[in-house]
């Protein structure tokens, strides 16, 4: 019925119209509830219940300028009622007036004390104002008022969800949806939680619920899109993005996460695109900001002329960022994602970095320092005081980071003289994750905001701290960016300087970095004994692989090359034909990419790099798909020798190959990142497989492919020797005299 019919009809009663008008309201037929509404303002323009509810409708359609000024007329009418201060309280929410609306919640709390939707609405908006500890009181107040209020539980999981403390987020999810289990929203954030915590199989069924209960669900379709990501079912993933954004075109967060789909299939033009476009409608969108720098520089590479041109861009566009940073022009909180700035494929691209990532690390630090202040550093050691050492990473468990370094760091360093804190700011753990807790001090287990660790850290006043690696963990590089002990130190597990001037060493190994290694780094380059290393060899039962499994064929020579793909550079892959050329009956083995764009450029850049030389690329090499440690342990032991990736070499892959027997043929390369597995070679004591060329390279790896005799005798050797590389003191010893003078210079 129009609104005009309503009005001529016969006779016309408003307060009967008003009554049907919350009927309708009430049961979710707000287009009838609009209309009587409507009608009874219409013949009573001052009916105060009439103007509040029908703003709380345009409220929900987003008409919040129109909702506004009816609940405003409705205020003007009645002040001081709790219910108009709740709805407009509602609708500066919404137009993220949250102080205003703060006001509003207190006003109608103050007239009536146990009114549980005012204390709801008042944790929602200090949940938005990053108030998470003042909301959680709210909500708890709402729910002691009312217990089966499913929308506090659901709060309440959201404003502990930001905390990060998701077993008590996931519990009150549970009780909202235990109370209303058709209840959309939390099916999603449920699922958001769950995510979070690595269990996106459990995450993914949490947004399609969602998604069954309401179909056209944005944000339930973009955290779909998270988990299929996730769980590297990237063209699933591709396909829901683009439907979202088919139905949603300028949602901003939709274009981000599309942005870092792209990028992992290295298909970086379109990446940046999606980040600029992210930003075009959200410039206050940060982690986009972010990673529209990182997104420059590709996995992988189709030719050797795209790495100046990518690296150029790079460069442009961090330049831009920081000057605009700079000037003021950029809006928004650019702390939030900071730890997505570290440009993890940069390093591979074998140039010297120190220049940028010192452009770079000077402006982390700036924004962090900006956000988060200055902490009380610790005073110096007191004389037979133990010094404090915090480590801080996100692998504290079965990780290469942690078996190469922080592993003999925390079992081998002197209880007498240190006190080790622990810090692993991932929620990732396993079997290594109690090993670590059981050998430090204190051990403090994440995830946890960057303001929390912050306090956590702070607490502890450690005189120095070490990271296991910069630039591969999130969380670690933004506590990384601010001081927060007097001495701060990175490690090789990331082989590439920070840039920030936050840290002072970086520590290496005398027998892996060039002569000119001080030259690659913003920090002072501190050289350890040896290859810097205590390492524990593994101890683990290798599945039952054959040959003819993994695709070998029983009398081929078998060249395990199973490392990183974007560890291979175009320049070298040429390497490949030219040995299988004077060997004949040969394979290389590598391992699968999690993406397919990336597997499909390295098969197309090897088919023409074999083709050259007239041989097929598909006889010669072998793509496993990526596997259980013990399944990769047990298929290096099929082949017959290791051969190392150029300019950046295997470290961990080599020890590992090393364990299987495998004599190991590397090239020295100009940076610490290309010459580690030469600095193991040469402390097993068989410097003769290191290459100083690349003709050498392609000459070693032949003659050890044709040699058996020689082959097997270094394989002896190795089985011989490799003890030499397990457990070594030395550099500990050496990096407990470091730790003690460098937290006494303090004084």
């Amino acid at each position: 019925m129009s609104l005009s019919s309503l009005l001529q009809s016969q006779p016309f009663n408003p307060a009967q119209a008003l009554q049907q008008a919350l009927e309708c309201h009430h049961g979710g037929r707000f287009a009838e509830a609009e209309r009587l509404y409507s009608a009874v303002l219409a013949a009573r323009p001052e009916n105060v219940d009439a103007l509040q509810m029908l703003g709380v409708i345009k409220l929900d359609r987003g008409e919040l300028v129109t909702a506004l000024q009816l609940v405003s007329e409705a205020m003007r009418l009645r002040p001081n009622t709790p219910q108009i201060l709740v709805n407009y309280g509602l609708v500066l929410e919404a137009l993220q007036r949250y102080e205003e609306a703060l006001e509003q919640f207190d006003a109608a709390i103050k007239r009536k004390s146990r009114f549980a939707e005012a204390h709801n609405n008042r944790g929602s908006v200090l949940t938005s104002l990053g108030r998470y500890d003042e909301a959680l009181e709210s909500f708890k107040r709402a729910i002691a008022i009312k217990p089966d209020y499913a929308e506090a539980h659901y709060n309440r999981g959201s404003a502990l969800r930001k905390l990060d403390q998701h077993r008590d987020a996931l519990q009150s999810f549970d009780r909202a949806l235990a109370l209303r289990p058709n209840y959309a929203k939390a099916h999603c954030n449920r699922g958001a939680v769950l995510e979070a915590m690595g269990r996106s199989e459990e995450a993914l069924a949490c947004f399609e619920r969602a998604l069954a209960l309401q179909p056209n669900f944005p944000e339930a379709m973009l955290n779909r899109t998270a988990a299929l990501r996730s769980l590297r079912r990237f063209h699933e993933a591709l396909q829901n993005i683009n439907t979202l954004l088919a139905r949603h075109p300028d949602y901003a967060d939709a274009y981000y996460q599309r942005g870092m789909l792209l990028s992992n299939d290295n298909n970086y033009a379109a990446a940046m695109a999606d980040y600029d476009r992210t930003l075009a409608l959200k410039p206050d969108h940060t982690k986009a900001r972010w990673l529209s720098c990182n997104a420059a520089v590709p996995i992988f590479y189709a030719d050797e002329a795209e790495i100046p041109r990518q690296r150029a861009e790079y460069e442009r566009r961090v330049r831009a960022l920081r000057a605009a940073y700079e000037a003021g022009a950029i809006p928004g909180d650019m702390s939030i994602g900071l730890g997505l700035a570290q440009p993890f494929f940069l390093p591979y691209q074998n140039h010297n970095d120190r220049e940028l990532q010192s452009l770079l690390g000077g402006l982390l630090t700036q924004v962090m320092a900006k956000r988060y202040g200055a902490v009380e550093l610790a005073a110096p050691p007191m004389p037979g005081e133990p010094i404090r050492i915090g480590i801080v990473s996100g692998f504290f468990r079965q990780h290469s980071v942690w078996k190469v370094g922080m592993r003999g760091w925390v079992s081998q360093l002197d209880r007498q003289r240190f006190k080790i804190f622990g810090y692993h700011t991932s929620s990732q753990c396993d079997g290594e994750t109690a090993v670590a807790s059981a050998y430090c001090h204190k051990f403090v287990q994440g995830p946890h905001p960057t303001a929390k660790w912050k306090e956590i850290i702070a607490a502890d006043r450690p005189h120095v701290i070490l990271y296991g690696e910069i630039g591969m963990q999130e969380d670690s590089a933004e506590l990384a960016a601010m001081r927060l002990a007097p001495v701060q130190c990175s490690y090789l597990g990331h082989p590439q300087t920070s840039g920030m001037p936050t840290i002072d060493y970086f520590l290496s190994g005398e027998m892996i970095e060039p002569a000119d290694g001080d030259q690659h780094y913003s920090e002072k380059l501190v050289r350890l004994p040896n290859i810097a290393f205590h390492y524990e060899p593994l101890t683990f039962t290798p599945a039952a692989v054959t040959r003819a499994e993994i695709g070998l064929r029983p009398d081929a020579v078998a060249y395990w090359s199973a490392q990183s793909l974007f560890k291979y550079l175009p320049q070298h892959d040429e390497v490949f034909p030219r040995i299988a050329r004077e060997v004949g009956n040969c394979q290389f083995v590598f391992i699968q990419h999690p993406t397919e764009g990336v597997n499909d450029l390295f098969r197309s850049r090897l088919e023409r790099s074999f083709a050259a030389f007239g041989l097929k690329a598909a006889d010669h090499c072998v793509f496993l798909p990526r596997m259980s440690l013990s399944r990769f342990a047990a298929s290096a032991a099929q082949c017959d020798l290791m051969l190392d990736s150029i300019e950046w070499s295997g470290g961990n892959t080599t020890l590992e190959a090393i364990a299987q027997d495998l004599p190991v043929v590397t090239h020295e390369g100009r940076f610490m990142r290309g010459r580690i597995s030469a600095g193991i070679l040469r402390m097993m004591g068989m410097p003769e497989t290191i290459a100083a060329t690349i003709d050498e390279y392609v000459a070693l790896a032949v003659r050890m492919g044709t040699d058996t005799a020689w082959r097997l005798a270094l394989k002896a050797r190795v089985i011989a020797d490799r003890e030499r590389l397990y457990r070594d003191r030395t550099c500990i010893a050496a990096l407990e005299q470091f730790l003690e003078r460098a937290a006494h210079a303090q004084s």
